[in-house]
């Protein structure tokens, strides 16, 4: 009897390591199988999103190339002069407004620039141009300001020559 008790305990021992690494083997089955299903979620989700991503940077590209023809390089504290087409009506007119770009904000099409101008009345007037806008035909460079700041717009509280005056960059 002691024999039969010895192979039956060595049964009970060697069936809960067998059972053990069955459970094992099918947790690392499972795990692979989840893994995969998982990575292909990825990859699908990755894949959609590179897809946006490339097409916003395939629009941005084609609006900023069109747009490059007309608008020459500035920075903020230059003197511009932006060339705005306005409709009235029936008719088409071509604005001109100078003054000083006090900021530049945004990035790829959604980038926009504030111009300053003193009006006749020594009333400051400040306008916000999208740098993409189709009414845009146009930015030139009037004079080069040489600034350390990348907003200006501690220009908003001077009064007279001193709200225009600015150090000019060669």
């Amino acid at each position: 009897m002691t024999e039969e008790k010895k192979n039956i305990k060595k049964e009970e021992i060697e069936k809960p390591s067998q059972s053990i690494e069955k459970v094992e083997k099918e947790k690392a089955d499972l795990g692979e199988n989840k893994q995969e299903n998982t990575s292909s979620v990825n990859d699908a989700g990755e894949v959609k999103e590179e897809l946006k991503s490339a097409v916003e940077e395939d629009v941005e590209l084609k609006s900023i190339k069109s747009d490059e023809k007309k608008i020459q390089d500035f920075r903020v504290g230059d003197t511009v002069k932006v060339s705005y087409k306005i409709i009235e009506g029936g008719k088409t007119r071509i604005q001109p407004y100078q003054g000083i770009v006090i900021a530049v904000k945004g990035s790829g099409v959604s980038k926009t620039f504030t111009v300053r101008k003193i009006s006749v009345d020594r009333i400051g007037v400040e306008r916000i141009f999208p740098i993409c806008s189709p009414n845009i035909e146009g930015v030139k460079v009037v004079k080069k300001g040489k600034v350390r700041r990348s907003k200006l717009y501690y220009l908003r509280e001077r009064v007279g020559k001193k709200a225009t005056r600015i150090k000019e960059r060669y």
